[in-house]
């Protein structure tokens, strides 16, 4: 297959790589001057469980790309999806698919203004990755792929990428239930992004004290709820395991939230927390210790620079 990946940061160059290594044809779209240099002149450093190796593939930047895709990846954080997809919509044909693996709730709607739904593919993942530096990515655990096209249909294509992605060890599983795995996850973030920004502490620290973990839980608690009165058969069993497992394997783990609070860069926390406080509005649900949250890193985020940090 050709696929372009927009938004080759950890994810994203982790997908491309993997995919590039087992056969498709993969164009890396990117806006870091220095990560596309990096990966044009040495290629992608790949790190994983297997070991260290070089991956030759193309980056760009996406007013460079002129072919055709078959398939579009989107990898940006959700706050850019428009930008990211208004400056893919040159090289979105009108059969190219749209896949969204990014985090939150609401990137079909963003992607539907330029895709029609039955070429949007909706997922969720949870591979670890991290972008040790430009051209360097380290993956040190394994994780799943659940996707779905977004109108509910399954179809040959989406098979296709099923296959693909198997063959490049992704583990990938089509599945109605997908928006049980996204709001299963939103709720995973919803708790431990929030907090570990909120607070400044790693997932351990955080979580080794009693008001954080009960808090984790808590907000946990609330998105399932919203998902359960929504429709989605989300199982807050099945948070709290990952939450547990988290606390216990990743107690040095920053979440993305936390640093971009550090770098003093916009969140995704309105796709996210705000998201859920939306979403339960609407289905007349008050979720407070989520929109507390989600108001405390609004507030930080409009006063970055008046903190007092010393």
């Amino acid at each position: 297959m050709k696929i372009a990946v927009i938004g080759a940061g950890a994810m994203g160059s982790l997908f491309g790589g993997l995919l590039s290594e087992n056969g498709n044809d993969i164009t890396l779209v990117d806006v870091s001057k220095a990560h596309i240099e990096a990966i044009n002149r040495d290629g992608l450093l790949l790190t994983t469980a297997t070991g260290s190796r070089y991956i030759k593939v193309e980056a760009k930047y996406a007013k460079s790309v002129n072919e055709i895709p078959d398939l579009v990846i989107i990898f940006t954080k959700t706050i850019y999806s428009a930008d990211a997809m208004e400056s893919a919509k040159h090289f979105i044909g009108d059969n190219t698919y749209v896949m969204t693996l990014q985090n939150g709730l609401g990137n079909v709607e963003l992607i539907e203004k330029y895709v029609p739904k039955e070429r949007i593919i909706v997922g969720m993942t949870n591979f670890p990755s991290d972008l040790v530096g430009p051209g360097r990515v380290s993956s040190m655990g394994n994780g799943i792929v659940v996707a779905m096209s977004a109108n509910g249909q399954d179809h040959p294509f989406l098979r296709t990428v099923e296959k693909e992605f198997n063959k490049a060890g992704l583990n990938c599983e089509i599945s109605a239930d997908v928006f049980v795995h996204i709001w299963e996850k939103v709720a995973f973030n919803a708790a431990l992004n929030t907090l570990t920004a909120v607070t400044r502490l790693r997932i351990g620290d955080m979580s080794s004290t009693k008001e954080g973990h009960s808090l984790a839980f808590e907000i946990a608690t609330e998105v399932i709820s919203v998902a359960n009165k929504s429709g989605i058969d989300a199982k807050l069993e099945a948070v709290i395991k990952n939450l547990e497992m988290a606390f216990a394997e990743h107690e040095s783990h920053m979440p993305s939230m936390m640093q971009d609070m550090l770098a003093k860069r916009q969140t995704e926390v309105n796709f996210i927390n705000g998201a859920v406080v939306k979403q339960a509005e609407s289905v007349g649900m008050d979720v407070p210790v989520t929109r507390v949250m989600y108001s405390l890193i609004k507030l930080i985020q409009q006063r970055y620079f008046s903190q007092v940090l010393e």
